[in-house]
């Protein structure tokens, strides 16, 4: 288990030079082509995406009042609550209109070729056991409270707001337990190459 903290993430602009994002984890380290990338977007003002050809792309309202997608002839999606996630192909044409102000995103963006994920968000307010499969790690960051990861080994690591923790095969099954009465609000992606 690997736990990155929220202030090591570095800073890069996007690809359209609209904003910045805090890049959490790329997969290989700096390539520029990766197989997957995680990353949290602040989005100041409404306006286009980059671009991501070859890659599928899911984003996760973290914080604001919420925005509105629209991915051109394939339609829409209006996020307001943290947690809610859209999964989208990153070569549509993607433009967003903030509802009220600025919103920050968490992003996943997956080669479509290479690797491939599956991901989700859910309130925690007991043990949830996240398993770990044989062929893929898991990616748990907390969008909203703490929590405390065991492994099936006992070693223990404790996940603050918008950190990550990469879990891996050997790890075994996950158990996150909230450290706060209202629980927490976790987003967990299952990421493998194929």
């Amino acid at each position: 288990m690997i736990v990155l903290r929220s202030s090591a993430y570095g800073v890069m602009p996007w690809k359209n030079g609209g904003g910045v994002t805090r890049e959490m984890q790329r997969e290989p380290a700096g390539a520029a082509a990766f197989d997957w990338r995680l990353s949290l977007a602040t989005v100041d003002s409404s306006g286009p995406f980059s671009a991501f050809d070859g890659y599928t792309r899911t984003l996760v309202l973290v914080e604001g009042a919420g925005l509105d997608l629209s991915f051109g002839q394939h339609g829409g999606a209006r996020l307001v609550a943290a947690g809610q996630m859209v999964s989208f192909d990153g070569a549509w044409p993607t433009s967003c209109e903030l509802l009220d102000g600025r919103t920050t995103d968490l992003n996943l963006i997956v080669a479509t070729e290479r690797a491939q994920s599956s991901s989700r968000c859910v309130r925690v307010t007991g043990d949830e056991v996240v398993p770990t499969e044989p062929d893929s790690e898991r990616l748990i960051c907390s969008i909203a409270g703490e929590l405390r990861l065991t492994n099936t080994t006992g070693v223990t690591a404790r996940l603050g707001r918008l950190d990550l923790a990469r879990c891996l095969p050997s790890d075994g099954a996950i158990t996150c337990r909230p450290l706060e009465a209202a629980g927490a609000l976790v987003f967990i992606a299952a990421v493998r190459a194929k």
